[in-house]
């Protein structure tokens, strides 16, 4: 190719970058119109609409660039506007010394703008999360060799807990040493519908449940089936962790009727949240 040519498609280049520059500082300046029409105060995060606008852009995505590296950007101006409208956001990262890749994952997701800080264990995350609104929780996903599993915390009620409000990774990056890792965002809002989420349930009994009472108790209240369903026990009470189709609050009614049809007379059944389903990028 000519000298001409290159130059005219460098300039082309050129042109397009200072497009792309010009609409994010557009976009910069309707958030900062929606930040002023907004009370002050509180988390200005979307996790169930971040997820819809990542699905819309991964779908429509083709060509030669990596689908993970327009899902990267997008992140990143994701979390710099939530940034803009929440200054105090910071993220806590349970991130014990021998499994660095939990920060990977919160880093991947929140960006290099948002404050990361690493914790060693699931309480203490809990704690700055409960002590500060505008701090995101990042934990271990459930397992069932937990053997101080953290999740039953989360179905006490108490005013001040989080809901689990995503999971991660949503997008498996290419490089990430964090690959077989899973996580769940906790945050003080409520989960919102994102098109295609996981609710997560917890039920809690002084007596062992079997899964197929339990099965048939969700069919009984109109509750979808489980795909999964996890059972821990903590100091004598059994602790059940259900995943659910759907966003699942913990005001629905078919809750407090799970609890009667399951005969919980010393127990209970609490939402604990819920995130939306991982995107996975066409090849």
């Amino acid at each position: 190719m000519d000298a001409p040519k290159l130059n005219a498609l460098r300039q082309e280049i050129d042109a397009i970058d200072g497009d792309l520059h010009g609409l994010i500082r557009r976009r910069a300046s309707l958030v900062g119109e929606i930040t002023a029409s907004k009370p002050p105060g509180g988390l200005a995060l979307r996790p169930g609409r971040e997820a819809t606008v990542m699905r819309r852009r991964l779908a429509a995505h083709d060509g030669a660039f990596p689908a993970a590296a327009v899902y990267r950007m997008w992140r990143e101006m994701m979390s710099a506007f939530s940034l803009m409208q929440t200054p105090g956001l910071k993220v806590a990262v349970c991130r014990p010394a021998d499994q660095p890749g939990y920060w990977d994952l919160a880093r991947d997701h929140f960006g290099c703008q948002v404050p990361l800080v690493a914790y060693e264990s699931p309480m203490q995350v809990l704690a700055e999360v409960r002590a500060n609104p505008t701090t995101v929780g990042v934990l271990p996903a459930p397992i069932e060799a937990d053997t101080a599993p953290w999740w039953p915390l989360l179905a006490s009620g108490e005013p001040t807990l989080p809901n689990v409000v995503a999971r991660l990774p949503f997008l498996v990056m290419p490089n990430a040493r964090a690959r077989g890792l899973s996580a769940l965002v906790l945050a003080r809002i409520e989960p919102e519908e994102s098109g295609e989420d996981r609710a997560l349930i917890s039920v809690e009994g002084r007596e062992g449940i079997s899964r197929n009472r339990i099965a048939g108790a969700l069919t009984k209240v109109g509750l979808p089936a489980f795909s999964s369903a996890m059972d821990q026990v903590v100091a004598g009470v059994h602790h059940y962790l259900l995943e659910l189709p759907d966003v699942i609050g913990d005001g629905d009614p078919r809750l407090r009727a799970l609890e009667t049809a399951l005969g919980l007379e010393r127990g209970s059944v609490a939402s604990l949240g819920a995130y939306a389903v991982p995107a996975v990028a066409r090849a």
